[in-house]
């Protein structure tokens, strides 16, 4: 943990007076931007607990799989905290006890709290459907994103039949997302090892339409572009199970080794397995106040709490930063703020340099133009949650290509 000096913007303790010891939980949006904004504020010890060693912008993993630096999704949370007050633990919470206000960690280390924020997001789920776990493919981390890129490859070197069908099940942001940049990269991935045999990339729903969140005339626009693209869409189709070879539907089977699960997400266990301290809403979110509390002196923010605009990283990081003005508040004696987060803006991209951009008032952008409304998007994103040299090198690393096969590099 390193101590460095004391920018002229930092609010100084009275002599004499006890810090206010902070403990997050989780280094997303919501766990960082309140444990940088604190950070200013030398009336609190931070303590920040996360099972991950980088913070993961999971928006842009697809970009990831499909060619672009790692770099862009992954930035490790030493670079972030360099030169801060704030002390960074590699553990997982276990154990919440609200009585004695302590959380116990995976390695047995116990921690004292005068207030707990947990922004733990979301994690994979799978419904119970049989050969999902054992067979599929995720997008929730950059350790499941490298998994499918070495899959991507390694199907087309190891001397078997390439995969002719890749499927991706879910329609929600991030399945869109994926099934209309795979079409490209497998193309030029094919003509890079001179494999001429054709596929399809098959994107899978199950409810009525993609895209069910957002206006029913932006998820249209989506559609035709996914299909322009060359997807297959299939909406109103439950997946009902998988096993090596292929994926089970209600009507026939798919032959394929590559299914892509982005359908099911839920909140982290570590809530369920609380069930005196948290009450949970749909989707496994905790009921929270006017204030994000859960419960006295617990806090819960970012895609774990039932919030009007949960699961946006726009909410996220109003989270982090609205958290912030409650702990000072408190601190002062103040009549807590009135949490007012705005409506995210929805930008979708779909195959390269095109994107469908969704205002809150309404306004609807597509094409290059809505693209680079995506990458202010993300610029504003990394500016707001980064110091300035990791939020340029994030947002830069967007645009750079990153291949380890040799094949692949240009």
């Amino acid at each position: 943990m390193a101590r460095l000096r004391t920018a002229s913007n930092d609010v100084l303790p009275h002599e004499g007076m006890a810090m206010k010891h902070v403990l997050i939980v989780g280094a997303g949006f919501a766990g960082i931007k309140l444990a940088r904004e604190l950070d200013r504020d030398h009336r609190f010890h931070i303590t920040l607990i996360s099972d991950r060693r980088s913070f993961e912008y999971h928006a842009a993993l697809y970009r990831s799989v499909t060619g672009r630096s790692h770099l862009e999704v992954e930035v490790p949370l030493v670079d972030i905290f360099a030169g801060s007050r704030v002390e960074v633990v590699y553990d997982q919470v276990k154990k919440i006890d609200a009585k004695n206000q302590t959380v116990t960690c995976q390695s047995k280390e116990r921690y004292h709290y005068d207030e707990l924020v947990l922004a733990l997001g979301s994690v994979t789920a799978y419904f119970g459907i049989a050969g999902l776990p054992e067979f599929s493919y995720g997008m929730k981390s950059i350790a499941e994103a490298a998994e499918l890129k070495q899959h991507l490859h390694a199907e087309l070197t190891a001397g078997h039949k390439p995969d002719g069908h890749y499927v991706v099940v879910g329609g929600g942001p991030t399945g869109v997302e994926l099934a209309g940049e795979l079409v490209s990269y497998l193309k030029q991935l094919r003509q890079n090892h001179n494999i001429r045999k054709p596929f399809t990339v098959d994107l899978v729903e199950a409810a009525p339409r993609i895209l069910p969140a957002l206006p029913e005339r932006f998820g249209q626009m989506i559609h035709y572009r996914l299909e322009k693209l060359g997807v297959r869409v299939y909406t109103g189709v439950a997946v009902k199970g998988e096993t090596a070879s292929e994926l089970k539907l209600p009507d026939g089977n798919i032959d394929t080794h590559t299914v892509i699960w982005t359908a099911g997400m839920t909140n982290n266990p570590l809530f369920a397995d609380h069930p005196k301290l948290f009450k949970l809403a749909k989707g496994q979110k905790v009921e929270v106040d006017e204030h994000l509390s859960a419960a006295p002196h617990v806090w819960v923010a970012g895609d774990s709490a039932s919030t009007q605009h949960a699961g946006w990283a726009q909410t996220a990081l109003y989270d982090g930063r609205y958290l912030a003005e409650v702990m000072r508040s408190l601190e002062d004696g103040l009549p807590l703020p009135t949490y007012a987060p705005k409506a995210p803006v929805g930008a979708i991209p779909v195959g390269p340099h095109w994107c469908a951009v969704n205002t809150p008032r309404g306004t609807q952008l597509f094409g290059r133009i809505g693209w680079w409304g995506r990458r202010w998007v993300d610029f504003k994103l990394f500016w707001g949650l980064l110091p300035a040299r990791l939020a340029w090198r994030a947002w830069i690393m967007g645009t750079r290509q990153e291949e380890s096969c040799p094949h692949c590099r240009h």
